[in-house]
């Protein structure tokens, strides 16, 4: 069995991660080339998302990759065409419908700890109103 020398998270956009700019926490491994190499090849379907992904090092430079769905405020962004959330609670940043809540719910279902499509669901409405974005119907 191979030796764990470290797991971290990374996020990059898919298909467009680049030693340049992993290179700072990569660099140490050697192993900047490889991972952006093949994160993209795996990534290359999700073009324009941001995608987190889990990857374990082990000692003889060899590395695993687990891609994650992305994160709850990027889709809330995406889905209010804004570009951040509010500083400010008592302004609103943007709007997102019911429909879009559900969506974003159902896609990421398998990251997050709920059993059931309603705890997903006020999950996201909760991250929601933490940014300022009202949920119309």
């Amino acid at each position: 069995m191979k030796k764990v020398l470290r797991t971290m998270k990374i996020e990059a956009m898919g298909g467009e991660a680049s030693p340049a700019k992993l290179g700072q926490k990569l660099g140490p491994y050697g192993i900047g080339g490889k991972f952006c190499m093949q994160f993209n090849a795996m990534s290359s379907d999700r073009k324009g998302e941001l995608v987190p992904c889990m990857l374990t090092i082990y000692e003889d430079k060899s590395f695993d990759i687990v891609l994650k769905t992305s994160p709850v405020t990027f889709l809330i962004k995406k889905a209010a065409n804004i570009e951040k959330g509010a500083k400010d609670k008592t302004k609103s940043a943007g709007t997102i419908s019911r429909e879009e809540v559900k969506k974003i719910a159902e896609y990421k279902m398998p990251d997050l700890v709920v059993d059931s499509l309603e705890a997903a669901i006020r999950s996201v409405e909760g991250t929601c109103k933490s940014m300022g974005v009202k949920i119309v119907d």
